[in-house]
C-alpha cells in the first residue's frame, strides 16, 4: 500500500460530508456498510458529491483515515466545476480485508493550507468467500460444503418429527454467516451455530408438507456471508424421497437423452425443454385438461415461475408440453421443479401429481448488454434525448430494481460515471425495458469509450448474496461521439 499521505494541517477542518461507494452492502453490524469481492473486481468505485462548491484548480484526495494514507487524487478542471459528483477507481491492492475508515480532502484550488476533510466511511472489507475454494471441481458441488439428514425417505411417521439437517464446519466461516437450504421449493435460512461448529437445521412439519411429494426432491445449500459474498459453488445436491400423499400421481417427465434427474443446458443448445404427462384413459380423459407449473431455482434463490394448460386430446397417452428455453436457462446451476395438476370437467376436486425435479447443469448464461436504441452497435452519438433499451430476462419481476451504468477510467484513479437506478414496474414479454436519458448528462463521455451494463437486485433472492455472474450483464463499449 502507499505510504504517501495528503496534505493535512495541524489544526481541526471543517468536516465536509461522507463518501459513498456505489453497490455497497447495507446493515452490516458494526459499520457504515460492506465491500464483497465481487464490488471490486473492476478497482472499488468511490462517489464524492459535490458539497462544497467546487472551483477550477480544487484538489480531491481519497484517503484511508486517520493515517490520511492517499488512495486515489483528482485535480477539478475546466467545465467540471458543476459536475454533482466526482468518481475515483481504487485498486483492489489497496484496499486490505478488514475494517477501514474511508474518507476524502479537498484542498481548495489546490492551497495546501486552505483545506477541508470529510467525516470517514467506516466498511468492511472482506474478500475471502464462505467455504472458500472448491477444491475438487471434478466432482459436483463445492468440496467444502458438507452436510447430512436423518433420512432420505419421508413417510408419515418421519414427517410428524420432522428432518434434521447437519451442516458441518467449513473454512473461512464466520460466526455472522447466515446458511441457506433448500429443501425442494422452499428455503430455510438460519444463522451458522458458532465458527468451527456444526449447524443443525430442522425441516419440521409444515414446511415438508408445503414442498410437497416427491420421487426425489432436491435438497441443498448455500452460505451467504455478512457483506454479501455467497459460496461458489453451492453445495452437492441430495434426492429425498417425500410420500405424504398415497393418491398423488406421477409427476411429469422430462422427454431428453439426459441422465434421469438432470438437464444439460449444452445438449439442450438452445431448444425447448419437452415435459410430458400421463394418467391412465379412466382418470385423464378426452377433452380434460392439465395445468402444468414449470419453477426454475436459480443457484442463489429466487424463483421463474413457468405456468400453461394443455388438453388431452387422446386418453390414455402422454400429452407434452414444451418449455421454453429461456425458462430452463433461468435455473443453470440450480434446478428445476415440475408438477400439473388435473382438472375434470366433471370433478370438482383437481387431482394434484408429485414434484419432478432435475438439476440444471451448463455454464451460467449472462445478462444481455443494454444498448442504445438508436445505435445498437458500438458507436452512439450524443442527442438531446437518447432510448437505452435494457434486454429482456425471463425471470424479471415488477419489484427488480435495475442500475444502468455509464463507465469509463479516465486515468489511474479518476472514473468518469453516469448511473440511474429504477424499479422496472410494468413490462410486456420479451419486451426491454426503454429508459430515455438526458443527452447533457452523456456528454461527460464525449470521445471516450465506456462501458455501457446493468446490474439487478430480485426482491425474491437472497438480499445480500450477489456475484458478476448472475447480477451484472455484460459490458458493452461504446464510442461517444458529438453529434451535429
Amino acid at each position: 500500500m502507499s505510504t504517501e499521505s495528503a496534505k493535512t494541517s495541524p489544526g481541526q477542518p471543517n468536516q465536509l460530508p461522507r463518501l459513498s461507494i456505489p453497490g455497497m452492502t447495507d446493515n452490516v453490524d458494526g459499520y457504515d456498510g460492506g465491500i464483497p469481492a465481487w464490488l471490486m473486481v473492476s478497482g472499488l468505485t468511490v462517489r464524492v458529491d459535490n458539497n462544497w462548491l467546487a472551483n477550477l484548480g480544487d484538489i480531491i484526495s481519497i484517503v484511508l483515515m486517520p493515517s490520511m494514507t492517499l488512495l486515489a487524487l483528482k485535480r477539478v478542471q475546466p467545465r467540471e466545476e458543476e459536475n454533482e459528483s466526482y468518481f475515483f477507481s481504487i485498486p483492489r491492492k489497496k484496499l486490505p480485508d478488514g475494517e477501514l475508515r474511508l474518507g476524502y480532502v479537498v484542498n481548495f484550488k489546490g492551497n495546501k493550507d486552505d483545506y477541508e476533510a470529510s467525516y470517514p466511511l467506516s466498511v468492511l472489507v472482506k474478500t475471502d468467500l464462505p467455504a472458500g475454494e472448491d477444491i475438487d471441481q471434478l466432482e459436483p458441488g463445492h468440496s467444502e460444503l458438507k452436510f447430512s439428514l436423518s433420512t432420505l425417505e419421508v413417510y408419515p411417521p418421519d414427517a410428524a418429527k420432522g428432518v434434521s439437517v447437519i451442516i458441518q464446519p467449513y473454512p473461512n466461516m464466520h460466526p455472522m454467516d447466515r446458511i441457506y437450504f433448500q429443501w425442494g421449493g422452499l428455503t430455510i435460512v438460519q444463522q451458522v451455530a458458532g465458527v468451527g461448529q456444526a449447524t443443525l437445521i430442522l425441516i419440521n412439519h409444515a414446511q415438508i408438507t408445503k414442498a410437497g411429494d416427491s420421487d426425489g426432491l432436491l435438497v441443498g445449500f448455500y452460505v451467504v456471508d455478512h457483506v454479501g459474498n455467497a459460496s461458489t459453488p453451492r453445495s452437492r445436491n441430495l434426492r429425498v424421497l417425500v410420500a405424504l400423499d398415497s393418491a398423488q400421481r406421477d409427476g411429469p417427465f422430462i422427454q431428453s437423452d439426459d441422465r434421469p434427474g438432470y438437464i444439460d443446458l449444452e445438449r439442450l443448445n438452445g431448444a425447448d425443454l419437452t415435459v410430458g404427462m400421463y394418467t391412465p384413459a379412466p382418470i385423464g380423459r378426452t377433452g380434460d385438461w392439465y395445468v402444468i407449473t414449470f419453477k426454475a431455482y436459480p443457484p442463489l434463490g429466487g424463483e421463474v415461475v413457468h405456468r400453461r394448460i394443455e388438453t388431452i386430446t387422446r386418453a390414455g397417452t402422454a400429452t407434452y408440453h414444451d418449455v421454453p428455453y429461456s425458462k430452463v436457462r433461468a435455473a443453470a446451476g440450480g434446478w428445476a421443479e415440475t408438477s400439473y395438476e388435473l382438472i375434470r370437467a366433471d370433478d370438482l376436486v383437481n387431482q394434484i401429481s408429485k414434484k419432478t425435479f432435475a438439476e440444471v447443469v451448463g455454464p451460467v448464461i449472462r445478462l444481455e448488454a443494454p444498448y442504445f436504441e438508436k445505435y445498437p452497435e458500438d458507436i452512439a452519438i450524443i442527442e438531446k434525448s437518447m432510448v437505452v433499451n435494457i434486454p429482456w430476462y425471463d425471470w424479471r419481476k415488477p419489484t427488480d430494481n435495475l442500475t444502468l451504468i455509464l463507465r469509463y477510467v479516465k486515468s489511474l484513479n479518476e472514473v468518469i460515471l453516469y448511473s440511474v437506478t429504477k424499479t422496472v414496474g410494468t413490462f410486456c414479454d420479451g419486451q426491454p425495458v426503454q429508459w430515455a436519458l438526458n443527452g447533457k448528462d452523456i456528454e461527460q463521455f464525449l470521445g471516450y469509450a465506456p462501458d455501457l451494463y446493468f446490474v439487478y437486485e430480485s426482491k425474491s433472492a437472497s438480499m445480500k448474496a450477489r456475484s458478476m455472474d448472475l447480477n451484472e450483464s455484460l459490458r458493452r463499449r461504446v464510442q461517444i461521439l458529438q453529434g451535429s
